[in-house]
């Protein structure tokens, strides 16, 4: 690239000399001395070859060349102003794209919250949402994700997990099941019993399966299900049982199944999760995420262990109709 021998250091200094058309006064708002503005000054039109202002003792004009330059040199600064905000922009996360994965049935009633209080704060983020099936139950935060949404564990290193919120755990049974109708079960209940699991192998799919309780035992797994949607309708035929999250009950209630609380097992988690290390942008969503969850967690039922059976009480409301 050609080196034009002057820069926006320069021309800076001929636009103020240029407005203010007295050296002193454009120095005193350059925070230079009058001395090194006129150095400055001479140094540009040498370098340019043209006299860009007509001195005297009692006045300063633009020349015919300074008044052409003055035009082109508000243009440059200005452009180099947006090219400097913009960096900037980028650099603290409030301009680019933010790619977010999403695990299914994860915060379901939680991150249109999220998503709509960060675009309000961010409007110039592009947000990119990728839903993961329980195949994947990382959501991608290895794999090209900024940031994501899920429920631990997962298996991933490098990994900063910011708890949004806890839940209890409840037994996913067909109504037919002699349980059914329990308000809560022990884990120890349900550990003889088929189980519908994730189809991913490792931690995720342990969690879920109750494996710590076991003893060394294995699950009598009869069917694997990627979706909310397709383990429910496992357990509505009869398959088997499951073990999934309160909010599932709430917001995925459907005839045939009954959610009672799993009441010693403690409470599953949805985080947001942060690769290391993370951009801007992905802290600004994080911290985006864990502000509205906190200032939802009042409104929100999810947290007791005393909340009704959705899907047993609006299975009845419906035969009732």
């Amino acid at each position: 690239m050609q080196n034009f021998g002057f820069d926006l250091r320069q021309l800076r200094a001929f636009v103020v000399v240029a407005a203010e058309l007295n050296f002193l006064r454009a120095a005193q708002r350059l925070h230079i001395s009058q001395p090194a503005l006129s150095q400055t000054i001479r140094h540009l039109e040498g370098t340019l070859g043209v006299v860009l202002f007509d001195r005297n003792t009692r006045s300063v004009e633009l020349t015919e060349a300074g008044q052409d330059l003055l035009r082109d040199a508000n243009k440059v600064l200005g452009h180099a102003q947006k090219l400097a905000d913009n960096a900037l922009d980028h650099a603290t996360g409030v301009r680019g794209v933010l790619n977010i994965g999403f695990l299914i049935g994860t915060g379901v009633d939680l991150m249109p919250e999220v998503l709509r209080a960060f675009s309000e704060r961010y409007p110039d983020v592009r947000v990119l949402v990728k839903e993961f099936d329980f195949s994947s139950p990382e959501a991608g935060i290895n794999d090209g994700m900024d940031v994501a949404v899920l429920r631990p564990p997962i298996s991933a290193d490098h990994v900063e997990l910011r708890t949004l919120l806890e839940e209890p755990c409840v037994a996913c049974l067909p109504l037919g099941h002699p349980l059914a109708q329990e308000k809560s079960v022990s884990v120890y209940q349900l550990l003889d019993e088929p189980i519908v699991a994730a189809p991913s192998r490792g931690v995720w799919r342990n969690y879920w399966i109750a494996d710590e309780y076991r003893g060394g035992r294995a699950a009598k797994v009869v069917h694997e299900a990627g979706t909310v949607e397709s383990e429910l309708q496992a357990v509505a035929s009869g398959r088997g049982i499951s073990i999934t999250a309160l909010s599932t009950a709430l917001f995925y209630a459907r005839r045939g199944v009954s959610f009672p609380v799993i009441r010693d097992m403690p409470p599953c988690r949805i985080a947001v999760a942060l690769p290391e290390p993370a951009t801007i942008a992905a802290k600004n969503f994080a911290d985006m995420a864990v502000a509205v969850a906190k200032s939802g967690q009042r409104d929100r039922p999810v947290g007791s262990t005393d909340s009704p059976q959705p899907a047993q009480d609006s299975s009845r409301r419906r035969r009732s109709l």
